[in-house]
């Protein structure tokens, strides 16, 4: 039997999806999305045995219309935090 549980690829409020995150860009991501003004949202992956690598992990969803802004926002902490 399957226990996987997913977050959706779309928010209760209608936000999208812009990609997961592992809790430790958890400050730098939230930051970020607030400074710059961006609508978001933050949902962290519930527990999950069939997926361990979720744990912590957090997706962030954004309205439509500021998709492409977050999504370049969110590559740049990305990459600058490796």
């Amino acid at each position: 039997m399957n226990t996987t549980i997913e977050l959706p690829e779309i928010a209760e409020n209608g936000f999208i999806l812009v990609t997961d995150f592992f809790a430790y860009q958890h400050e730098s991501i939230a930051t970020a999305m607030t400074n710059s003004g961006i609508p978001h949202e933050i949902k962290f992956h519930p527990f999950d045995p069939d997926a361990l690598w979720k744990q912590g992990a957090f997706r962030v969803y954004v309205a439509p219309e500021h998709l492409k802004i977050a999504t370049d926002l969110c590559m740049s902490i990305e990459f600058g935090s490796k």
